[in-house]
């Protein structure tokens, strides 16, 4: 144990005692309380001696803690919010891309997050998660075309006609599709 847990047990103790002889009756009859005021002469000199040693102690707390370093702990980090992607980020990001930019794991990306979105937006209609699904996969969701092929599992490619309209508007098919789907999710599907 350190010297100042030895000094900081012992003031701990000595005031467990103190408050024991002011508080416990009969404890202070135990002590010559008599015999000291009658040495010191009077009751106030008995007092005036407490305080004095009470002011010495408090002096001496005083010019140590003003000359000496005082060691304290450092307050807590604040909280901060951690910054978290906002929902769709990603796909707002694959859309933005330059279309040739996509590789087949972003197109991919693309696809399956769109028909979790047109799953999730027909269990609206009081379906279950596999009747949803099976709308989603058999194109039956949208009456967008292009949407419900873009989803739906065995899907044909696009067109070389519509790789060409989408190509002259700077755009990926798979980025046209996507933003048509899209679309079609806003609106609600519009399939029955």
């Amino acid at each position: 144990m350190r010297a100042s847990g030895r000094r900081a047990a012992a003031l701990v103790g000595l005031g467990v005692v103190a408050v024991a002889v002011a508080l416990v009756p009969g404890v202070a009859t135990l002590l010559p309380v008599e015999a000291v005021v009658a040495f010191v002469g009077n009751d106030y000199f008995l007092l005036g001696a407490f305080g004095g040693v009470a002011l010495a102690v408090l002096g001496w707390m005083v010019a140590r803690r003003a000359v000496g370093r005082v060691e304290q702990a450092a307050p807590p980090d604040p909280e901060t919010v951690p910054d978290a992607p906002r929902p769709g980020e990603r796909v707002d990001d694959l859309l933005g891309r330059w279309p040739w930019a996509l590789s087949a794991a972003d197109r991919g990306y693309l696809r399956e997050r769109l028909r979790a979105a047109a799953v999730y937006g027909e269990r609206g209609g009081s379906r279950s998660k596999a009747a949803a699904r099976e709308r989603v996969e058999a194109g039956a969701w949208t009456d967008d075309s292009v949407a419900a092929r873009f989803l739906a599992t065995d899907a044909s490619g696009p067109t070389v006609a519509e790789r060409l309209r989408s190509a002259l508007r700077g755009d990926a098919w798979t980025q046209y599709a996507a933003r048509r789907t899209v679309r079609a999710l806003v609106d609600g599907g519009d399939g029955q």
